[in-house]
Order: C-alpha cells, then structure tokens, then sequence
C-alpha cells in the first residue's frame, strides 16, 4: 500500500491596516530597546500562528506619531477567514494599537514598495487643546494662525520638486533617497478651533511632513512670508528656519495601491 505525501503546509501573503497611539512607543522600527509598533505586532502575530513572524511595514513613523492607516505584510499560513485572525490579534491587551482590516494579497506584493501614495494629516488647535486631545494636537497656546497666508504658501509647494530642504538627516544621510518627491496635495482646513493639515504624495523624505506643517505654522505666524518658504524649497539646504512640528499632532492617514497589486488570481483546480 502506497503511503500517502504529506501534506505541503504553504504560506500566504497578508496586508494588514493598523491603527495607533504612538505617544508610548518609540516608533514602528525595532530598536535596541523594546516598545516599537512592529515588535509588538510581531510578537502578537508570533504567538498566535506559533512561529516567528516578521512583517514589512509601508513605512517608518516616529516616537509619537499616529495612525490610522498604516500597513504592513507578513507570510503566513491560516486556512480561516482574516477577520477571525484579526480578532485573535485584538483580542489580547490592546496597548493603544488595533488592526483594522486584513485580507490576502498576491505573494509579489510589498507593503511598502507596492505603495503608489500616502495621505498624513496633522491635528492643530488654536489656543490649548483639551486635555484629552493634548496627546494628538499641537496647541498654538493663544495665537491664531493666518489661514489666508498658509494656504497661499501650501500652494506654491505644491506639485513634483526637490523636496530635500524639507527632510532631515537621518543614520547615513538621505543620499540613498531620491529626493524628488510629488506632492500632489498639501490642505489647510479650519473648523472652529482646529486646523487641519492634509499632505498627500508619492512619498515623503524622512520628517518631511512635519517640516512642511512646521514652515506653514511659520507662515500662519507671520514670521515668514509664504514665497520665502517656497524658495527655502529651491535652495535645497536644511535650514532651522523650517522648524520639525512636534510629533504628537501627526497621523499616518492611508496608504494607496494600483488595485491590481492586490488582486489574487484564481488557483486552477487539479
């Protein structure tokens, strides 16, 4: 009598949407220290599938950023539906962090290199935020901002430019990183107290959104006039007069790809 083949156990690829309070972590990389976004997703994941799981982030935020769109992939087997993974991950001591969405994608996709845009907004108030919103929006203590003037600057940045006088230094420089980014929208939107921020491109240099909300904030205070920071642009030097607003007012809002990196094709039937 024959003996039967074992049966092949065979990864698949998932995306997954996370959502975030950064304020206690030190980031979405893993460190030397513990406490990043992707250890503690990896660690879930790890003792829910029991094997060690590394997932691919679409990109990195930093101690105190936010999101509700962030994504990330990993390879795993789970012959059940996505949504019963996503409780077992929720499930456990949320810790200020929740997946979202899950679904299954093609084994050529990448979470960050199948990334065709991201869209981050930041949260400003006029005067002080209440004390339950302090962790998520950046206080302008009693000055209010000219909304005139920062939308005049925010549209003449607009548009595909050498965006490295908006990055910052980081490890081995940006030399590796094309600095040519397109900055398809940068909205200024006002209702009541808060201002809203919204930057949406094919991608950003290391603290680049928080520098172009820290130049328009400059703007709002008429401290700068809004073709200054546009020519700071052409310049492409790093200067402290483009100030790096502070973390905790900025969230990974979405992240886009071609729908058609996503879509599985049909196994055929033997």
């Amino acid at each position: 009598m024959a003996k039967k083949k074992p049966t092949v156990v065979k990864d698949e690829r998932f995306l997954a949407t996370v959502a975030y309070d950064g304020t206690d972590y030190i980031g979405w990389q893993i460190q030397t220290s513990h406490g990043s976004i992707q250890s503690e997703l990896e660690g879930r994941l790890s003792r829910i599938l029991k094997k060690p799981i590394t997932i691919h982030g679409s990109g990195r935020t930093d101690s105190g950023v936010h999101s509700v769109g962030q994504t990330f992939h990993f390879d795993a087997f789970w012959p059940h539906p996505p949504k019963l993974l996503v409780h077992a991950i929720n499930s456990c001591d949320q810790k200020g962090l929740l997946v979202t969405q899950l679904r299954r994608v093609p084994s050529a996709f990448h979470a960050r290199y199948s990334a065709i845009g991201k869209r981050y907004r930041y949260e400003v108030c006029h005067g002080y935020p209440p004390p339950w919103e302090a962790r998520y929006c950046l206080g302008t203590g009693k000055k209010i901002m000219d909304i005139a003037a920062m939308r005049k600057a925010a549209k003449l940045l607009v548009g595909k430019h050498n965006f490295i006088a908006f990055g910052a230094n980081h490890g081995q420089c940006m030399e590796k990183e094309n600095p040519v980014k397109d900055l398809r929208r940068l909205d200024v939107r006002i209702k009541g107290p808060r201002i809203t921020i919204i930057t949406e491109g094919s991608g950003f240099l290391y603290k680049m959104v928080r520098r172009l909300v820290g130049g328009l904030l400059r703007v709002g205070d008429h401290k700068m006039p809004p073709e200054r920071l546009a020519a700071y642009r052409e310049e492409h030097i790093i200067t402290a007069e483009v100030p790096t607003a502070p973390a905790r007012g900025l969230f990974m809002d979405k992240v886009t790809y071609d729908p058609a990196t996503l879509r599985r094709t049909k196994r055929k039937a033997p």
